[in-house]
This record gives C-alpha cells, sequence and structure tokens, in this order.
C-alpha cells in the first residue's frame, strides 16, 4: 500500500473515531498513529491531511451539502461516506500538488473497502463534480492538470472546525 493511501486511510479511521467517540481528531490520530508501523512521510501526510481536514471543517461541510442537497438528502448519507468525501474535497481544495484524479482515485478505493456497493459510484460523483467546480478548465481539451479555482474564505470564518 502507497505511503499516501496508508495516510489517506489513517484519517479516514481516525476521522471516523473521532466522530462516533466524541474525541477531538487530533488525540485521536495520534492514538491511530501510535498502533502503527508507518513511514515518517506517511505520518507527515496524515498529519497534514487531518490538518487540512480540521482546519477547513466548516467550509468542507458547506461544500459537500452544496454538491449533494440538489440530488440527495444529506441526512442519509453514511458516515464512512462523509468522510471519504470531506477528505477528498479537502485534498481537491488544498493540495493542488495532488493530481485531482488521483485524489478521485484514492476516495474510490477507500469507498470499495469500508462502504457499501454503491458508495463508490456515488463518491466518485461528488467528487467529479467538485473537481469540475475547482478546476474550470478541466472540460478543456488537452488540460491534464488544471490550475485550480481556490474561493476566498466567507466573512464567517472557518474557525468552528471538528474536534
Amino acid at each position: 500500500m502507497g505511503k499516501r493511501r496508508k495516510g489517506r486511510e489513517i484519517v479516514l479511521q481516525s476521522m471516523y473515531a473521532s466522530l462516533i467517540s466524541g474525541s477531538a481528531l487530533p488525540d485521536v490520530l495520534e492514538d491511530q498513529i501510535l498502533r502503527r508501523e508507518s513511514a515518517d512521510d506517511t505520518i507527515v501526510f496524515a498529519r497534514d491531511l487531518a490538518g487540512k481536514v480540521k482546519a477547513h471543517a466548516g467550509e468542507l461541510d458547506r461544500w459537500l451539502n452544496s454538491l449533494i442537497s440538489d440530488r440527495w438528502d444529506p441526512s442519509r448519507l453514511g458516515t464512512l461516506e462523509v468522510v471519504i468525501l470531506t477528505i477528498g474535497l479537502a485534498e481537491l481544495r488544498f493540495s493542488p500538488d495532488v493530481p485531482f484524479r488521483a485524489v478521485i482515485n484514492e476516495a474510490c478505493e477507500l469507498a470499495h473497502r469500508y462502504c457499501e456497493d454503491g458508495a463508490v459510484g456515488f463518491v466518485n460523483a461528488i467528487l467529479d463534480r467538485a473537481a469540475g467546480e475547482t478546476y474550470p478548465d478541466l472540460k478543456q481539451p488537452g488540460v491534464t492538470q488544471p490550475a485550480p479555482v481556490v474561493p476566498t474564505p466567507d466573512a464567517a470564518g472557518d474557525e468552528e472546525g471538528a474536534s
């Protein structure tokens, strides 16, 4: 398993455990890291990704709701699907060095491994839609990794982050 994939899996399991237990994400993440033998760069990647998720939790929640609310009832999504989508959205928006296709593929792999059958197609569709918003030049011929459009933070700020 690749180092980034392993890092994403650590973040997925940490976010899920945090949501279920009510414990703070950074504490759960450190506990998950201590329980495994992971390469240093995997740990750095996992901490960075979890930090982005926590720092931008409110923005990511709003973005996810805007992506699904016109077609799906957000309350009907499973916790794992929400976690996987949140990780994917965080990478799309805040990790421009990671190719958007890799973000989508990795999220689909997590959904395949951890969710029920229909989740992979759902995760793929939502993140594809998000990539289209993040990379408006995506549909132009010959464009493989266009420059992202990162919205400016709203006036409400994004201090509310997940615990």
